[in-house]
């Protein structure tokens, strides 16, 4: 058989295989071998799955914004490493969603992929991915822990609102934009850590985090802060009594001297 031969019946697989519809087997979402995009709110409020399985040879990437919005019954989701866009919204209000897993491939989270999602508890990010959109996680009740990859360099704003559960947060070294409200009334967050640099920070990033108990920042020089902010609300004045500041020991002095830095009474050497 001639590889011309084979690359056209390889081809005229594909293309049939393609064809093949999404169907739902025993409350399972079977996308077919073959499939390489799921549309704009393909699957939003369905009620008749709890898993979503795709087959192999996976090729997906592409989903479409909204795609399994409002899913209720939804539980885990295992997304391929194929997978190269993922559209705003595309799991957001799935009630039930406990499980989600990246294969090794996305670079972008949009905007409120995972927002209210208050059941979700584990979620594994990708190493590629380099940028989390505003309120991808924010109103997930349930979260409890998060690694945020090395690779990320964005985070914007609200994108863990509300995460009532989350207790320790680690932000990336590497991290050049911090957007505002990232971490805001994330009641139970009890540590944090922020970027080894000086790039600008957003506003009241941890806004109602009233179980703070340390917030270590590994850069050398004090970070500014968006529009001359602070980490709290003004109404919170407690939190620079309650939260200890961990800086490097050869910062302690200017970090004292610096503006809204200087609020902690107790600054304290890494």
């Amino acid at each position: 058989m001639t590889a011309a031969l084979v690359a056209a019946l390889v081809s005229l697989w594909a293309a049939t295989v393609s064809a093949a519809r999404p169907e739902v087997r025993d409350s399972v979402l079977v996308v077919p071998a073959g499939t390489t995009g799921i549309g704009p709110e393909a699957f939003a409020d369905r009620d008749d799955f709890n898993r979503v399985v795709f087959e192999s040879p996976c090729v997906l990437r592409e989903i479409g914004p909204y795609a399994f919005m409002g899913c209720s019954r939804l539980r885990d989701v295992e997304l391929p490493g194929s997978l190269r866009s993922l559209g705003e919204g595309a799991f957001r209000e799935c009630g039930a969603l406990v499980s989600v897993t990246f294969g090794r491939g996305l670079m972008r989270l949009p905007r409120y992929a995972f927002a209210w999602c208050a059941s979700l508890r584990d979620v594994t990010l990708p190493s590629t991915l380099t940028d989390i959109q505003s309120h991808a996680f924010a109103y997930c009740g349930s979260l409890r822990s998060i690694h945020i990859p090395a690779k990320v360099r964005h985070i914007g704003s609200n994108v863990f609102s509300f995460c009532g559960s989350l207790e320790e947060v680690a932000v990336p070294a590497g991290v050049t934009e911090l957007e505002s409200y990232a971490f805001s009334e994330c009641v139970s967050l009890k540590r944090a850590v922020l970027p080894a640099r000086r790039d600008m920070l957003g506003e009241l990033i941890f806004s109602g985090c009233h179980s703070l108990e340390s917030v270590t920042v590994p850069s050398a020089e004090p970070p500014v802060f968006d529009c001359s902010s602070t980490l709290f609300e003004a109404n919170e004045p407690q939190m620079y009594r309650r939260c200890r500041l961990l800086v490097p020991a050869g910062s302690v002095g200017a970090y004292r001297e610096a503006p809204s830095w200087r609020l902690f009474e107790d600054i304290a050497p890494l």
